[in-house]
């Protein structure tokens, strides 16, 4: 009775195990025609990465800069034209010595209140254009200057974004080939230890072996589902992380060449790498470029004091049309009422020219203080020059060692994997004869699995390191990812794991 239960607890314990197997194996039978490959993913992204949408946009405004500070530099022509229709109503009321009896030869003058109401609709006209143009202004011509940098700056700034998305599209990429790496490790990992669980149980059973040993491969075997479970799931997030960039659902990439081979940087001197990133990296000319925008801002701050002369042209014209009535109304004197009405027809046309000098004296110091904002503000940018160029040195030398001592990595990691096998080899062979513990045989296991991934990791960690010492040095182009694109089986997919059949194994 004891033997059955230990063998139901043994099938209750793989049984999560071969669903897992049956779900991977589903997944890779449900394979998609052609799995996409790193150029794909590029050139999706291109079309759909929101990052780079928005640096192209500010990209496109910044190009603009030169034409917006050229501008006062240019003839400025405005023009002005209205319409007007008037209607009047004045009303006035006078006391006035007025003759009540002209038909008499003396006249009788009274004093006689009188009122005048005019009243009219008239359509105004009016017409205007002006042509000025700056003859000395040494604020606008530095501002021009500025503007020149500002341009160049949108565009060097533009192709560091262009190199930045190459290496988040071939991060994600290598990133879900190094998950699925890690993740087979980890399976391999989970059926090996169950296996020796199996074995330990049936060791125990016979009263070869003693029951620390199935505590031990118990516990190790546990360990082993829950690292299985996470690199499950970093593998569907770094899948996810692809959908980031260019907006679709992918299913299934394409791996690496098994006979992908690591080599040093060409040229392997590292002052090489340094000279051709001070010379290129995109990074370090858009800090340039700003530092002498901001000299240039300066100078047309430190110009504002000086006079400015512009010539101008002008043509105005201005017509009035309509009838206008005047009535004049007497006080108890109704014969002496007047009631005209006036045509109104006026045309009036004017043009001048002329020089103007305008000569700032004094502003509440408001000169004075954008003179020494602008000149801080070009402290600070040559300070952040000065700055960037040691970074980018730095930088390069860093990733520089980092991939020579990758090409070594990567060498010694996959003599480890094979060490770690034959170790293991050796220990379980130990662990048959009575010479090697269980501990010893575990121990073996997950040094070879842990070997695997650190290859794995260390692999990646080249490729990525390599392009972005290319970055760096501003040398980076699409033809990097297409080169890395060939060293791609494209008869090899790699999937999304399912998630179900994920849990551990019941206690």
């Amino acid at each position: 009775m004891k033997r059955s239960n230990r063998k139901e607890s043994r099938g209750r314990q793989l049984r999560p195990l071969k669903k897992l197997i049956a779900a991977t194996l589903l997944g890779f039978g449900a394979m998609q025609a052609q799995a996409d490959t790193l150029w794909d993913i590029y050139m999706q992204a291109l079309d759909n990465d929101p990052q780079l949408a928005a640096d192209r946009a500010a990209y496109h405004a910044g190009v603009e800069a030169k034409n917006q500070l050229r501008a006062p530099l240019l003839p400025q022509v405005n023009a002005f034209i209205e319409a007007k229709r008037r209607h009047q109503y004045d009303q006035l009321n006078q006391v006035a010595p007025i003759d009540v009896d002209p038909d008499e030869n003396v006249d009788q003058l009274e004093l006689v209140e009188f009122l005048t109401r005019t009243t009219g609709t008239t359509q105004d006209r009016t017409y205007n254009a002006t042509l000025s143009q700056a003859i000395f202004d040494a604020p606008a011509w530095f501002g021009y200057q500025q503007g020149k940098k500002l341009t160049e700056l949108a565009t060097a700034e533009y192709s560091a974004n262009q190199q930045d998305m190459m290496i988040r599209v071939a991060t994600a990429y290598f990133d879900v080939l190094r998950a699925f790496d890690v993740l087979e490790a980890a399976v391999s990992e989970e059926k090996a230890l169950a296996k020796q669980l199996e074995q330990t149980q049936q060791r125990f059973e016979v009263g070869l072996t003693a029951i620390t040993d199935v505590y031990d491969s118990q516990a190790a075997y546990d360990s082993s589902v829950a690292r299985r479970l996470t690199a499950q799931d970093s593998l569907l997030s770094n899948f996810d992380a692809l959908s980031v960039l260019t907006g679709g659902y992918h299913d299934e990439v394409a791996p690496l060449v098994e006979s992908f081979q690591v080599a040093p940087p060409v040229p392997a001197d590292r002052a090489d790498w340094v000279d051709f990133a001070l010379a290129n990296n995109f990074t370090l000319k858009a800090s340039r470029l700003n530092a002498e925008a901001a000299r240039y801002n300066a100078r047309a701050a430190a110009s504002e004091h000086l006079p400015t002369l512009t010539g101008s042209l002008s043509y105005n014209k201005f017509t009035r049309n309509g009838d206008v009535r005047e009535r004049v109304m007497y006080e108890n004197f109704p014969e002496l009422e007047q009631d005209e009405t006036f045509p109104l027809d006026l045309d009036n046309r004017e043009s001048a020219a002329a020089i103007s000098l305008n000569i700032p004296i004094y502003t509440g110091g408001l000169l004075s203080a954008n003179r020494r904002e602008a000149r801080n503000l070009s402290f600070q940018a040559q300070d952040l020059r000065n700055l960037t160029e040691r970074n980018t040195i730095q930088t390069t030398r860093t990733l520089h060692r980092a991939v020579v001592t990758d090409v070594s990595r990567v060498s010694a990691r996959q003599q480890a994997v094979v060490s770690a096998k034959s170790a293991l080899e050796a220990t379980q062979a130990g662990y048959e004869v009575g010479t090697r513990n269980i501990v010893d045989v575990l121990l073996a296991q997950r040094t070879l699995f842990q070997s695997q991934t650190d290859y794995a990791n260390a692999l990646y960690d080249y490729i990525l390191n390599t392009l972005s010492l290319k970055q760096v040095a501003g040398l980076l182009s699409p033809k990097d990812l297409q080169e890395l694109d060939t060293m791609l089986n494209p008869t090899r997919h790699v999937s999304r794991v399912a998630e179900a059949g994920a849990a551990g194994p019941s206690k």
